[in-house]
Formats: structure tokens, sequence, C-alpha cells
């Protein structure tokens, strides 16, 4: 019984014990359980390690944002402000392309520790990518002196080689603007860095809120634009809050033989009942990538009325379209202007192209030219006298013809000197063949002199006004009248076409 009990107590405490090593072991698995889950907790709600960019040591991109968006939360629940710098190295592209990619990563090293050496502690830097750094402020009040001072830190010469090389920088400063985004600042102090570049680099300038709405207001009406173009050129109605494009044609007239010999097609936009100027619109389009498909649907639209407008003439007019030097980049317009020619059925084609176009030393703009050329195009030099244009330009170019600015027109009843470089201008056109028309004759006395130096064919408000279509045929079928005699008692009312002569074809 003894030995009975005493195998019961053994086998009881064989029990026991493994009892409790399970439990041990258990408690063991529970606790490294809770560690590893709240260890997973705490890595859901720590932020990441920021990333660190292998060229400079600097923030990323992407890890400069994060701050900033940490700090945009900080300053939203304490109130406090927040002020952003964005810099931008000026030429550096080209400074890479010519020393290599080892010299360009040795700058912007450089530009990496004149930063960090040059900020306050507390300030964060970070390389936003290519030549683009950031730097995020902790005190925000002297924002434009920071900047200042980084600006003169970094234009210091770099040591590349055996040669010094200065960079200019451009610096956008931005306070925390009304959102409460990372990304509402970063693209605030872009915007700034993009206007320091456009006012020529090496400056700095300071984000502005009312810009910004005028920016925002110029690229709704630049899309407004867009859509009107694109309905002009698929031949449909143009929403009514867009506008529509129209076309309006303002003759030549060569006063000595008595004919209307060419017309002009200017490009009006309609909208909100009232003609916006060409001034306002021209340059929005090309500083927004609309002036390509504009300047392919006013040509469409020119070609397509030719045939309307050389009946009211009664003879094949020459047929004048405006180029932009924008425009001579656009690779779809050399067979545009063969087709336009085609479609012109020997009327001939004239672009016009103002003196800019002369100067430009790109070797793209030489091929333009050709391809222009060759696709059947004659090229004529607009408002001439204006620009810096030089007569070995005018020699190089492929031009057949120029017009003189109205500018000097306005003065030559006036002033003799505007006179005798009129004249030379007249003479110079003779001499090498040159086709010659005069713009912004608006008065008898002009039209005299200008026909006695041997200029004829005159354009200006003396004889037409650009006109919708329909307008404009009336005025060239009247105009056609008064030149070739058959209309010899129609008087000119204020505001009709005149002829300065009012004489018969071919009378002396």
């Amino acid at each position: 019984m003894d030995t009975t009990l005493g195998l019961a107590l053994l086998l009881s405490l064989v029990v026991l014990v493994v009892a409790v090593a399970a439990l041990v072991v258990l408690t063991g698995l529970l606790l490294r359980t809770r560690t590893r889950l709240l260890g997973l907790e705490r890595g859901a709600d720590a932020p990441p390690a920021p990333e660190t960019d292998p060229v400079t040591g600097l923030l990323t991109g992407a890890g400069f944002t994060a701050v900033v968006a940490a700090a945009q939360r900080g300053a939203a629940h304490g109130g406090h402000p927040l002020a952003l710098l964005h810099l931008g190295l000026d030429g550096f592209r080209a400074f890479n392309s010519t020393h290599g990619r080892a010299a360009g990563d040795a700058v912007l090293t450089e530009v990496a520790r004149r930063l960090r050496s040059a900020v306050r502690g507390g300030d964060e830097v970070g390389r936003l990518g290519g030549d683009e750094f950031a730097v995020l402020l902790a005190d925000p009040g002297a924002a434009v002196d920071v900047a200042v001072r980084l600006l003169a830190v970094l234009e210091a010469p770099h040591e590349v080689g055996t040669a010094r090389v200065v960079l200019g920088v451009s610096v956008g400063v931005a306070h925390r603007p009304g959102g409460q985004h990372a990304e509402d600042l970063l693209a605030a102090a872009e915007q700034a860095v993009a206007e320091a570049k456009a006012a020529g680099g090496g400056c700095v300038r300071v984000w502005d809120p009312s810009a910004a709405l005028a920016r925002g207001a110029e690229l709704r009406t630049a899309q407004a634009l867009h859509r009107a173009v694109a309905a002009s050129a698929a031949g449909v109605a143009a929403d009514p809050a867009d506008g529509c494009l129209e076309v309006h044609y303002q003759p030549s007239v060569d006063v000595r033989s008595g004919v209307v010999s060419g017309v002009e097609a200017l490009v009006r936009w309609r909208r909100r009942d009232r003609l916006v100027p060409p001034g306002e619109f021209i340059e929005l389009a090309e500083r927004h990538g609309v002036i390509a498909d504009l300047g392919r649907a006013v040509l469409a639209r020119s070609v397509a009325d030719a045939p309307l407008l050389c009946a009211a003439a009664g003879r094949a007019l020459v047929v004048a379209v405006n180029v932009s030097a924008p425009q001579l980049r656009d690779p779809a317009l050399p067979a545009a202007v063969r087709g336009a020619v085609e479609r012109l059925e020997g009327r001939p084609l004239v672009l016009e192209l103002t003196e800019n176009v002369l100067v430009a030393e790109d070797p793209g703009t030489e091929a333009a030219l050709d391809a222009l050329v060759e696709a059947g195009a004659h090229l004529t030099v607009d408002d001439f006298g204006t620009g810096y244009a030089t007569l070995a330009y005018l020699r190089r170019r492929p031009f057949t013809a120029f017009k003189i600015d109205r500018s000097y027109v306005r003065d030559i009843e006036s002033d003799p000197r505007t006179r005798a470089l009129v004249e030379g201008l007249v003479l110079l056109a003779s001499a090498t063949g040159l086709g010659l028309v005069v713009e912004g004759v608006e008065t008898e006395g002009q039209a005299r002199l200008l026909e006695g130096m041997g200029a004829p064919t005159h354009q200006g408000f003396l004889h037409a006004r650009p006109a919708p279509l329909e307008q404009a045929c009336e005025v060239i079928a009247a105009l056609r009248a008064r030149l070739d005699g058959t209309d010899p008692a129609a008087a000119a009312a204020p505001g009709e076409p005149v002829s300065p002569s009012r004489r018969p074809r071919g009378s002396a």
C-alpha cells in the first residue's frame, strides 16, 4: 500500500513538472508574439527613415516632401508659419553636357556642402532632383535674407579640374499657402523659381498668391483658346464660353496698275461679345503650345475662302498668311503648306514671317524655311525695319519680298529722315529684285509719296480695314470698281475704302 501511494505521488509530481514546463514555454511564446505585434504596430506609426540622395547625401525629393508634410501638419496645429526655398542652378545642363557627368556630380556635391554650411540649425535641406535643391526654414521670418545669402554662397566659383566655373542660381521663396498639403508649398516655391529664371536667373523671387491667381486665369483662357482652335479645325461649332475663331481679310492694292493684288489673312478670336486683340492671344497661344494648331487652322480657312475673295477681285489674288517663329518647329507645317498650295490651284501662297526669324541662328530654322519653300510657298519678311535683321540675313534667307512697317509710313509726310529711309528701302527692293508692300497707308498724301518713290503696292486703312469674309468680299468688289474705273462716280463715304488716285487702270 505504501508502495502504491509512493508511485502515485511520484506520478503526480512528474505531471506537475511537465505542466509547469509547458506553461513556461507557452508564456514565452505569448510574450514573443506580443513583442512582435507591438513592434509592428510601432513600425506602422513611426515615420520611415528619410531617403538620402546617393550623390549629395541630402534628402531625396520624396524624403524632403515627407519632411515638409510633417512640418505642414505641425504648422496647421500650432499656427506657426513655414517658408520654403527652391533653388535651381542656371546653366547646369549645359555644364553637364560640356564637362561630363562626373564633373557635374562633383559640382552638385559641392553645392550640397555649401548649403549645409550656410543654413541655420533646424533648417532641412534636400535635393529635389537634377539641379534643383530646396531648404525648409525653421525660422521663416528672414526667408528672403536667407535666400540672398544662399545666392551669394552658391554663385562662388567652382573648381573643375584646372578651370574655375561660375554657375548662376535662381531662388524661389514661398510661405505656407492656405492649403495644408506639402504639395501646395512645394508648388508655390517652384512657381517662384520659375519666375526667377524667366527674369534672367541669378535672382530671388517671392511667390505671390495674386500672381498665382493670374496664372490660373491665363491657363483657363489658354484652354478655352485651345478648344476654340480644335472646334475650328474640326469644322464644328465651338462652345459659346470658349468663343470662336474668325479669319478677317485685308486687301493690298497696286494703285499704279489699278488692281487689288492680294489679301492678308488675320486671325481674330471672338469671345464674350468682343474681339480679343491679337496681341493678347497670339502670345498666349505661343506660350501654351496652341500656336501650331492655330496656324494650320488659319491656313486651311484662308485657302477655303480664297475662291470667293478672288471672284470679288475679278482676278487671282496673292493669299498671305502670318507664321510666327514657334510655328517653324511644327513638323506638320510643310505638309499643310503643300496641301494649301495644291488647293489654291496656281494662286500664290505667301507666308509672312517677322524679323526675329531672320536673326535666329538655329540650324533648324534654316531647314524649316527651306522646307516651306520646297512646299511651294513664297516667304515675305513682315514689319521690316522694326527688329535687328541685317541685309546679310535678308540675303541668306530664302525670302522673295518684304513689307515696310507702318511705323515708317506714319511720319513719312512730316519727317524728311523717315522719308529718306523709306525711299532707300524702296530702292533696295528694286535693286535686289525683291517684292515690296508698304503697310499702314492711311492718307492720300502718304499714298502719293509712296507711289512717287516707286512703291505702288499699299496696304492700310486708306483702302480697307480687315473684315470678315462676306464683308471683305464686298469691300474688295467696291475697291475693284473704283480702281479700274467701272464706277467712276462712286464717292468714298467715311469708313469706306478709297483709291488715292481713283483713275482707270493703265492711265498715266
